[in-house]
């Protein structure tokens, strides 16, 4: 038995020190561009069991009125949407180089209860992208951001068309190839 447990430390000690060497010498991959590896399995791993625990105990009630649903809306498309887009509307541009890719909206978010999503989108999960809109909106902002998200995939053709006209265009690519002429400089 002893025998076991020496080997099992001595494992764990030869894990350490390769991760130790990995992460002190620059070499462990960091690059968005990386494809998905063990550590990406254990981090996402370790992020669904701290939204589970996170929103376990929370009692969250999600509004349901119009109102409610329209602030969500607002709050979403200023801040969410060029991460996670929507029902037909894509994400911008940038987010296509994100890793962890952003989930959908109407897709795996849809996997969280109220109190997790209600906890995520307060807290944020740090290393991912996501931030943590607690610091700067109000509890009944937060819900109106969930409650948005839950009534996504119920979106009815005119919810779908007022939020696609909502998203400002993308006005980084020109016809030429070239940047936008800049200003000429005012002489005074």
């Amino acid at each position: 038995m002893i025998k076991i447990l020496l080997v099992v430390l001595g494992v764990l000690l030869v894990a350490g020190g390769v991760g130790a060497f990995l992460v002190h010498t620059g070499r462990l991959p960091i690059a968005a561009t990386t494809p998905p590896d063990l550590v990406d399995r254990i981090a996402m791993t370790a992020k669904f069991e701290a939204v589970r625990r996170g929103g376990n105990g929370l009692q969250v009630t999600l509004p349901t009125d119009a109102a409610s649903l329209a602030e969500g809306r607002e709050h979403y498309v200023e801040n969410c949407l060029p991460c996670h887009g929507a029902p037909g509307v894509k994400r911008a541009e940038f987010a296509q180089g994100m890793n962890p890719t952003p989930p959908d909206i109407d897709g795996a978010l849809q996997t969280y209860t109220d109190a997790q999503l209600f906890w995520v989108i307060k807290n944020g999960i740090r290393a991912t992208g996501m931030p943590a809109f607690g610091v700067n909106h109000k509890d009944d902002e937060i819900a109106a951001i969930a409650a948005f998200v839950r009534h996504t995939p119920k979106l009815s053709p005119d919810e779908r068309k007022a939020l696609a006209a909502a998203v400002p265009p993308e006005d980084h690519h020109h016809e030429s190839g070239a940047p936008p002429a800049e200003a000429e400089p005012h002489h005074h």
